[in-house]
């Protein structure tokens, strides 16, 4: 049964994605100006990605409500950071906004990824345990044709197939949970096992969400996408657009945390915390209910990963760089079998802390100036105290204050 599953989930991608490649092929290009409509389909479905399935499900499981309301805040909040940032800075090309001092930090930009991709696939490859010759040979078919996509300079259609399933997904998964698992079922459990998942003033929640926020901010950044869709939005719409969007992917990350409830109200003890949502839907979500999350999770995870591979960021060493950065990202998961997505965002986050403030504050240009790398390496050394002595989201927490006082003050002098 589950094979047949599988074949026909394979067989529908490869069936959508056909016709997302003929319209593409009718509609190339992305027009000079996106309406509101098309403006909020491209942002929704740059913001969803594995970590809003998987991650939020397990800052949920791990700090209860303090964790995941600090999660979706912390991506709201960082959203809106990063329009006003483009509005003020109004860049036109997305290779020239970066400078030199971003430049190294696209590695581990692209690092994160792969690792993160990796993570993801080898908990989705769990889900075809007994995956045949065909069934792998539709993933291969099913992977080629996100990479025809991805080289496509049209991120409307693909936005529109990630933004559908995505919130199709968050609307009818917790809804078969919850239906077989009651509300006072849940309520009740919650209540008797893990008293501590209520706590709304958890203090490490909340410091984990500051630490989201840095994460969301950096890769809000340096997403080169983001700059260009903001240029191409209608001048007039793009408040509306960016403050749409930022609430419809508030309510993803919310509705996918509250299985984490149920989770602790059934006693589940998934193997690693970020398999929570797996193991909820695989036990209360029903047939439809997997093959909803497969279908959507091997959506993002292709896409993601075809759009890091055919990504032209380093030009002319580009395929050179992409294989050892996913040879690293490979080496990275086999040692460390127990690491999960939420580590690796927090472990990044580090070097984010330092990036971020000195990026967004200082009043000069991006350039690769020594003010700029002194301000960095300071933030750097009083992280790695901070880390030593309170733990890693405090430290990250220090390493980001530092380098936002350091850039006020740098910035009062230039002026």
């Amino acid at each position: 049964m589950f094979i047949t599953l599988q074949i026909f989930l394979i067989f529908i991608l490869i069936l959508l994605l056909l016709g997302a490649c003929q319209f593409d092929r009718n509609n190339p290009g992305m027009d000079c100006t996106i309406g509101l409509g098309k403006g909020i389909v491209i942002l929704v479905s740059q913001w969803i990605g594995l970590t809003t399935f998987l991650v939020s499900t397990q800052v949920s499981y791990e700090h209860g409500v303090s964790g995941l309301i600090s999660y979706c805040l912390a991506g709201v909040c960082s959203l809106f950071c990063l329009y006003f940032l483009l509005k003020k800075r109004a860049v036109s090309h997305a290779p020239d906004h970066i400078g030199k001092v971003l430049k190294p930090f696209l590695l581990l930009y692209h690092l994160e990824n792969f690792v993160v991709s990796l993570l993801a696939a080898k908990l989705v490859l769990k889900l075809f345990y007994n995956a045949n010759i065909l069934v792998l040979a539709g993933l291969l078919v099913v992977f080629y044709q996100f990479i025809l996509l991805a080289k496509s300079k049209n991120l409307y259609i693909r936005s529109l197939i990630i933004s559908m399933l995505s919130l199709i997904a968050t609307v009818l998964l917790p809804t078969f949970v919850y239906l077989k698992v009651s509300v006072p079922t849940i309520y009740s459990g919650v209540h008797f096992l893990a008293t501590e998942m209520l706590i709304l003033t958890d203090p490490s929640g909340w410091f984990l969400g500051g630490v989201l926020f840095i994460r969301f901010m950096a890769h809000n950044l340096l997403n080169q996408n983001m700059w260009r869709v903001f240029t191409n939005i209608k001048q007039t719409k793009r408040s509306l657009a960016f403050t749409i969007s930022s609430f419809v992917w508030f309510f993803v990350p919310l509705s996918m945390g509250t299985l984490a409830f149920v989770a602790k109200a059934s006693a589940v003890w998934p193997a690693s915390h970020d398999e929570v949502s797996l193991q909820i839907v695989l036990q209360f979500g029903g047939q439809l209910g997997i093959f909803l999350l497969i279908a959507t999770l091997l959506v993002i995870l292709f896409s993601a990963l075809a759009h890091n591979l055919v990504d032209k960021t380093f030009a002319s060493k580009d395929l050179f760089v992409k294989i050892a950065l996913l040879a690293l990202a490979t080496v990275i998961v086999t040692l460390l079998p127990k690491l999960t997505i939420l580590d690796v965002m927090i472990f990044a986050s580090f070097v984010w802390s330092a990036m971020i403030p000195a990026i967004y504050l200082r009043k000069t240009d991006c350039s690769a100036t020594w003010v700029t790398v002194f301000i960095i390496l300071v933030s750097v050394g009083v992280g790695i105290y901070g880390i030593l002595y309170f733990g890693w989201e405090k430290g990250i927490l220090f390493n980001a204050l530092t380098s936002a006082c350091l850039s006020f003050i740098c910035s009062g002098r230039n002026k």
